[in-house]
């Protein structure tokens, strides 16, 4: 018998913004979701703390394209905190096929 559960990422809303910002141990991220809203967060795993913002940016970027299963474009911009960064995701592509 088949299985009628649907994959996880066919559950997640649409992509709409993502936040990193630099700890003393780690970079950390969340990721805003509409239709249904919602947020997912954590720790990235790499690069380093010390590395340059944009390496951490890719590494973010990379990580919500494959949550998503989606294609995103991502607009980033420094925010007024210092060690932030804010995200608009501009476009996203189509979920895949079923």
């Amino acid at each position: 018998m088949a299985s009628k559960r649907r994959p996880y990422w066919r559950t997640i809303g649409t992509p709409t913004a993502l936040v990193l910002y630099r700890t003393v141990d780690r970079w950390r991220y969340a990721i805003h979701f509409t239709q249904p809203s919602g947020i997912t967060d954590g720790a990235l795993s790499d690069p380093a703390p010390s590395s340059e913002p944009g390496a951490a940016q890719a590494v973010c970027h990379q990580m919500a394209q494959e949550l998503t299963h989606r294609r995103l474009e991502v607009l980033w911009c420094a925010s007024d905190e210092p060690d932030w960064w804010n995200g608009t995701v501009t476009s996203a592509g189509p979920l895949p096929p079923a």
